[in-house]
Parts: structure tokens; C-alpha cells; sequence
């Protein structure tokens, strides 16, 4: 194993965890006010956290080998770690910023639902997350 992917991995997973930062902040926000502030603070921070995941994504499959797009649980577990980005996007996000675009003070109700909403794909990419450890670990 070339000594570049020992920092790679750590930069990728502190990149992961900063994206699951946000499983955290959502129930800390109270109005719209709250919540249009944090989406003007976190955009950028989305978007260097998307770029890195990327090039280390890439950097990670080039030192590893390509051969390894060829096995199955390498091709389910990029699926299963694009889909949690993908929930996180159009499950959260978009509602956050459903929100930050209404006319109302407080979006009690729609606050509520995004609390819901950060549950439930909070909960489906833990167990997405284990079972993507589980796969490169065991590389059935």
C-alpha cells in the first residue's frame, strides 16, 4: 500500500464527517432566520467538502488500483455512499432551503418536518455507512 493512502483515508473520512455535521446542526435551528444563516455559512463549507471528497475519492481509487471498480462490493459500496449524499441533498437540503425562502418568521411545521426528515436520513445513513465499512472490510 503506497504510504499516500494513509492520508488520504484521514483527509476523506474528516471530509465525510464534516458533511455529517449537518445531521447535527438541524435540530438547533429554531426560525427561518436561523436557518438562512446557516445555509449562508454552510454552502461554501458543502462545496470544499464535495471537492475533496471527490479528489481523495479519485486519489483513493487510483493508489488502490482500478481493478477494484471491477468488484462487486466496491461498485454496491460507491453506490451506497452516493446515495447517502444523495438523500442528505434532496431529503434535507432542499428543504432547508424550502425554508429559508418562505415568507414566514418561525416554519414551525415545516421545521418539524425537516427535523423528521434529518431523523430518518440521520438513521438510514448510519446503517448505510456500517454496512459500506462492513463490505470494504470483509470484501466479500
Amino acid at each position: 500500500m503506497p504510504a499516500v493512502m494513509i492520508p488520504l483515508i484521514v483527509v476523506h473520512v474528516v471530509a465525510v464527517i464534516a458533511k455529517l455535521s449537518v445531521f447535527f446542526v438541524i435540530p438547533r435551528l429554531a426560525n427561518v432566520e436561523a436557518v438562512q444563516g446557516f445555509l449562508a455559512r454552510y454552502r461554501p463549507f458543502e462545496r470544499t467538502a464535495d471537492w475533496i471528497l471527490w479528489i481523495t475519492g479519485a486519489g483513493l481509487l487510483y493508489f488502490a488500483s482500478w481493478q477494484m471498480l471491477r468488484q462487486t462490493w466496491m461498485i454496491v459500496s460507491l453506490a451506497l455512499y452516493l446515495l447517502v449524499f444523495v438523500m442528505i441533498r434532496y431529503a434535507l437540503m432542499k428543504e432547508l432551503e424550502k425554508i429559508a425562502n418562505s415568507k414566514k418568521l418561525l416554519a414551525a411545521e415545516e421545521l418539524r418536518r425537516l427535523r423528521v426528515n434529518n431523523w430518518c436520513v440521520g438513521i438510514i445513513s448510519v446503517v448505510l455507512l456500517g454496512v459500506i465499512a462492513s463490505l470494504m472490510m470483509t470484501k466479500p
